[in-house]
């Protein structure tokens, strides 16, 4: 390994320990070169002079940098075929779930060690084998390579959450989106949440408004196994997951009681509108989501809640729209806001 002069401090080894958290606190740390030691002294590399210590010039070695997958990617089979995986490759815990061309389909497995030798932080890599399918809309998943399971423990906005990316579906992609919602809910609202899935958004609105009352209701019970799991491990008191039919539920349980609604289903929300309303109070809140074609697609999905407001003969104002992630070059992902009255 090639070694490089450049700028260090020079400590005593009794006191290398702390002045290196000290310098990596500060930022100071030079991160292309290896911290070294002799029999006295801890060489430390710095981006720049650091007052109170003594700096010198010292030769260190440099780290062996990692290739980026795009990178790796490209080496193989060229540039364009790389940004073609990576433009749907998402990441739920250690877990990539990665899209391949039938182009170089025959080359996946080696695709796969690819991936894992670009990012030490995945420890497995799964392949979609197919769209969303079946009552519960879950993705086929093909493994390709690292450890063989599919469950994994997945962190956003302070919320820890188990789940099997084989058995139920979720999508990181909606995280800032989670962050919205979770920021807009008032102290003590009732919050409902239609296909919570494994609980994100609920979780996540639990866990910032520990005085709100957040309920999912979920269809697939491998989903609530994981979301009852993950209340628990949240330690929160104040959210609660319901197995069975969004309209089933609702009607049963909770007729007129949400202050606030989340529809978080990319196809078909729009058949449980009816339930939204009959759910919501006076002055609700209704997130809506709809996956439509990029052109118009504010429209049609605001042509469809003022459908159902019709039937359910409630008024309604629009408060919010916005594109929430792009779905390919002619279809998004959009989210209607609107106050129920």
């Amino acid at each position: 390994m090639a070694k490089v002069k450049g700028l260090v401090v020079q400590v005593p080894k009794a006191d290398g320990e702390g002045a290196k958290n000290k310098l990596r606190e500060a930022g100071a740390l030079d991160p292309r070169r290896i911290v070294s030691s002799d029999s006295e002294y801890v060489y430390i590399p710095v981006l720049e002079e650091i007052e109170g210590f003594e700096n010198i010039e010292y030769e260190l070695e440099e780290k062996a940098l990692r290739k980026s997958f795009k990178d790796l990617l490209a080496e193989k089979f060229g540039g364009e075929v790389a940004g073609g995986i990576l433009s749907s490759y998402d990441v739920v815990g250690d877990i990539a779930i990665i899209q391949i061309p039938k182009e170089i389909s025959k080359h996946e497995e080696e695709i796969g060690e690819l991936l894992l030798r670009a990012d030490n932080k995945i420890k497995v890599v799964l392949k979609k084998a197919g769209g969303r399918e079946g009552e519960f809309r879950i993705t086929k998943l093909v493994y390709l390579a690292g450890e063989k399971r599919t469950e994994t423990e997945y962190v956003e906005n302070g919320v820890r959450m188990r789940l099997d990316v084989a058995k139920a579906y979720f999508s990181p992609r909606l995280g800032t989106e989670r962050k919205r919602i979770m920021d807009e809910v008032g102290d003590k609202e009732n919050v409902l949440i239609l296909f919570a899935g494994v609980g994100p958004f609920a979780l996540e609105i639990g866990k910032k408004k520990p005085n709100a009352k957040v309920v999912g209701i979920e269809l697939n019970p491998e989903a609530v196994k994981y979301f009852k799991e993950n209340i628990r491990l949240n330690k929160l008191k104040n959210v609660s997951a319901e197995l069975g039919d969004a309209k089933k539920v609702v009607k049963e349980k909770f007729a007129s009681w949400a202050d606030r609604i989340a529809m978080p289903l990319p196809m078909g929300a729009e058949e449980f509108l009816d339930s939204a309303f009959l759910a919501a109070k006076p002055g609700c809140i209704i997130h809506f989501y709809k996956l439509l074609e990029k052109e118009g697609g504010f429209e049609k999905a605001k042509g469809l809640v003022e459908a159902a407001a019709k039937k359910a003969d409630r008024n309604i104002e629009f408060i919010f729209e916005k594109e929430v992630r792009p779905y390919s070059a002619a279809k998004a992902q959009v989210v209607l806001d609107f106050r129920v009255d």
